[in-house]
This record gives C-alpha cells, structure tokens and sequence, in this order.
C-alpha cells in the first residue's frame, strides 16, 4: 500500500515503511488487530515502498517490526524524539499502551497522509498522542498535531453524540488506565452518556466496565464523580453493575471507596 509523503518530497524521500513480524517471534499476535474491531490491518506483514533513502530506525511494537525514517517520526512526536536520538532501535512497551495497529496509524500520519478519525479509533489515537507526545505539526504552517486533531473529533463528533459516547467508551475500557489518566477519556465518555439521559435506560457499552481491574475503576471514578456535577445516576449504575459482578473480588473497603464516589443529593428517585 504505498503512501504518498507530504513535505518529504523536498527531502528526495518518496517514502518508505516496513512492517514485518517480529522475527523473534514464531506466531503472530492477536493483540496488534484485536484493539479495533472496525479497522483492517493498515498494512500486511511487509509493505514496501521505494526511496532514496532508506530507513534509519527500527520500532518494535508488540510483535511487528517497523523500519522508518527518524526524520518523520522526531518532528510529530517528543516521545520518539527523545528516545531516538539515544538508540537507533526502540520497543514501545508497557506503560505505553498502543498497539501495532494504532502505531501503524500514528506512522502513517508522521509521514503526513490522511488518518480517517472514527469512533473505533479514536480512543487508542488520542491515548497514543499523548504518550507519544504527538504534539509536533511537522513544520508544516497550519497543520495540526495529531493530539490536536484527534481532541477536535473528540469534542465535536464524541461528546455530543450518545451512539458515538458509546462506541468509544467500550473502545477505552482496554487501555486503561492511560485512556483515563492520560485524556480523561472514560470519564468524559460517561459524561456525555449522563448529558443524553443515558443513566434511566440500557447502556449495553457498560457491561464491558465488568472486567476492567478495580484499581482502574477507581480512577475512572474520581474523575467521573468531579465531571458530573447535575446527576450521578449514571455512576451508581457503573458502580452497582461492577460489584454485582465482582462481589467476591472486591474488598469492603474497596466497595467503601467507590461508594463514596457518588452523591447522593443528586440521585434520581428510581436509582
């Protein structure tokens, strides 16, 4: 799949990207595609590109292998920046949650192509740009960052659109704790559910909330509690819906904690 490279046409590059499988690794993995159920891999296992330059640095992420150019990558994100100008080959590792997939996507804007922004890829895009640090415009006059483009969609598609609210809260719930403590993703999902009324009816997107660690929730939970300031229905939900779940997981004190969360002035008589 060949990407047509914006502004890297002044420096003699056409452009080029490899991605392969890891070669430590004998199978692939589920976790580089499994994150966005909408989005088709961006690449298969190679995709080449011809240049007059070749790559200068390898990422490894999870179990894909990325060859790109330094150049792209160190003027969109600070995060690369640093850790490139040490080591040639980098692994993008826990904490940083991102997967080969959204990697893929993050690269693909560094070389200046269009990223389609959806509700299934906003979440991880948003996570990723602030622990990649995607604040670069790539000195490009009147571009946007990629945190900045993927806050817009957030703002304008995301926070006024219940069906979307929900769509990206289910996406969030696998990367926390960085979609909530690096964007406040998860808590400004359940805002915008509490704002469309979605507290007195079903929520299907928060049976996901079910599996997600305690000490996860617990942020979540501080946060949402601070955001919504008219009714907390919704988060009695989420609260009620989890230690139903977990009632032999979670300790009392736990329970105490995440209880406390909610105020109780603002409940609806039917919560």
């Amino acid at each position: 799949m060949e990407l047509g490279v914006r502004g890297w046409n002044e420096l003699g590059i056409v452009g080029t990207i490899y991605e392969e499988e890891d070669e430590h690794s004998s199978s692939p993995s589920s976790s580089s595609s499994s994150t966005m159920p909408s989005l088709e891999p961006t690449t298969p296992n190679q995709t080449q590109l011809k240049s007059c330059h070749d790559p200068d640095v390898v990422i490894h992420v999870h179990n894909s292998c990325f060859r790109l150019h330094k150049e792209a990558l160190i003027a969109r994100s600070a995060y690369l920046k640093r850790q490139l100008s040490e080591f040639p080959e980098i692994t993008l590792s826990p904490p940083l949650n991102i997967t080969a997939q959204t990697f893929s996507l993050v690269t693909k804007f560094c070389y200046g192509n269009h990223v389609a922004i959806t509700p299934f890829n906003v979440a991880a895009l948003r996570t990723a740009a602030e622990l990649l640090g995607m604040t670069g415009t790539g000195g490009t006059a009147g571009e946007e960052s990629l945190q900045q483009k993927t806050e817009a969609y957030f703002r304008c598609a995301v926070a006024v659109n219940k069906e979307y609210a929900s769509i990206v809260l289910r996406s969030c719930f696998p990367l926390l704790p960085e979609a909530e403590t690096a964007a406040a993703l998860v808590s400004r999902c359940i805002e915008a559910l509490s704002v469309a009324g979605g507290a007195d009816g079903e929520v299907s997107c928060l049976d996901d909330v079910k599996s997600v660690p305690v000490e996860d929730l617990q942020v979540v939970l501080q946060s949402a509690s601070q955001r919504l300031t008219d009714c907390h229905d919704l988060l009695y939900r989420i609260i009620d819906i989890y230690i139903k779940e977990n009632i032999a997981k979670v300790s009392e004190d736990e329970k105490i904690q995440m209880c406390n969360y909610i105020d109780c002035s603002i409940l609806s008589p039917n919560s």
